[in-house]
């Protein structure tokens, strides 16, 4: 049994990814990509929130690519090849939700619905938000098309 034991424990681990400490520059870089989207609307700036940032980073070190379903509102990136630059990846994720900004409808704003949508930009944007916390993890590159980078926000409230 404990063989048995061992082995899913090694298992898990293999599967699991490896989440990045982030630095004080990585964390203002996420908030700023946030900020500067939500200053050039006239929303309230987001302030980084450690409950988020570790319910993030719990997620995407489990590196299984889908929404939590969680308290909080939540926006997903990966990408591809390995980088290791957080600060980068902090701007590129951000800028990945951004570019949804197309498919809003201006004159009702709403998400135009279907695929593609704004789900994300909306949550960048989302007035009543007033935190976030994010975190990213390498995982290996997974049959079902996980890539290595993961990145996942989080925003209360949602």
């Amino acid at each position: 049994m404990k063989n048995i034991l061992l082995l899913l424990a090694v298992i898990a681990v293999a599967q699991a990814g490896v989440t990045l400490t982030l630095s004080s520059a990585d964390i203002e870089a996420f908030l700023k990509a946030h900020n500067d989207v939500r200053n050039n609307l006239g929303i309230a700036s987001l302030v980084w929130d450690k409950k988020l940032a570790k319910f993030a980073k719990d997620w995407t070190s489990k590196c299984d690519y889908k929404h939590s379903y969680g308290a909080y509102g939540e926006n997903l990136y990966t990408s591809s090849p390995l980088k290791k630059n957080a600060t980068d990846l902090a701007y590129k994720s951000a800028e990945a939700w951004e570019s949804e900004v197309k498919y809003v409808d201006n004159s009702t704003w709403a998400c135009i619905t279907g695929e593609p949508t704004c789900g994300h930009y909306s949550q960048m944007v989302w007035r009543d938000t007033t935190s976030v916390g994010c975190a990213i993890t390498h995982c290996k590159k997974t049959a079902d098309g996980v890539l290595p980078n993961f990145v996942s926000c989080n925003y209360d409230p949602p």
